[in-house]
């Protein structure tokens, strides 16, 4: 993978990330964030800009379809910790890449 797709993709993801914070979801929402969070994570430590790309499009794919919840489940809430926690040190690491250091 060429340096442009690898700078692209972290400028991706880290535009995908900024949004996070700001949502409201169901729990069992939060869940498959946190799995899609792992798997950019996962994707940085490797320096796969296909990779980093397809969780960026998967979290930005989230924030255009965010359940609303329904009557009777659990409404939406905030990210919980564990999210808000990964978030900035994501943001850091992709930022760490796109300036060519060590993520």
């Amino acid at each position: 993978m060429t340096d442009g797709a690898l700078a692209d993709s972290a400028l991706r993801a880290g535009d995908a990330l900024e949004l996070v914070s700001d949502w409201t979801a169901p729990p069992e929402q939060w869940q498959y964030v946190l799995q899609l969070l792992a798997r950019l994570d996962d994707a940085v430590d490797r320096r796969d800009a296909t990779a980093m790309r397809a969780a960026a499009d998967a979290l930005e794919d989230l924030d255009a379809y965010r359940d609303p919840g329904r009557v009777g489940e659990t409404p939406p809430g905030p990210p919980p910790p564990p999210v808000l926690e990964r978030i900035p040190k994501l943001v850091d690491r992709i930022g760490r890449l796109r300036a060519g250091r060590n993520a």
